[in-house]
């Protein structure tokens, strides 16, 4: 980011109220509710914006996450530098992350084994054995009927 001036940071800071413990974006919203603050020209989110002011640049593939779940707030207290994946698994409503806290299947057994290449799928060793079950007895009801 461009060379910030201290008359840039007192407009920056004209622009939030104090709200408990959240710094609160009083200007323009996004249309996802974060805040922006327009600097050199560009408009720029004003929580990112606020993490610089203290830390400096952000990584490239790293995201600035609201520790107070406040997207319009710029408290750098508040924020924090994470990666993308792991700010969607904690922090959203993605069927993602909330297959990753559930603990049981819908038959309230464990989620107790993991498949796939990176093993993260996880999946009940219980239903898959009761299921197996149903199917080689239906298989063999099957095979009973055929004529060759």
């Amino acid at each position: 980011m461009e060379y910030i001036t201290q008359k840039d940071i007192n407009r920056f800071n004209l622009l939030w109220d104090k709200i408990g413990d959240c710094h609160i974006w009083k200007n323009q919203l996004d249309k996802d509710g974060y805040g922006i603050f327009y600097f050199y020209k560009k408009s720029r989110k004003a929580h990112r914006f606020s993490y610089y002011l203290v830390n400096g640049d952000i990584p490239d593939g790293m995201v600035i996450d609201h520790l107070c779940r406040n997207r319009n707030c710029v408290n750098q207290k508040h924020l924090r530098c994470i990666t993308k994946s792991q700010n969607s698994l904690e922090n959203s409503l993605s069927i993602g992350a909330i297959n990753k806290m559930k603990k049981f299947c819908k038959n309230g057994h464990n989620l107790d084994r993991v498949y796939g290449i990176k093993k993260r799928q996880r999946y009940c060793s219980t239903c898959s054995n009761e299921k197996s079950k149903r199917l080689r007895k239906k298989w063999s009801v099957e095979a009973k009927h055929v004529k060759c």
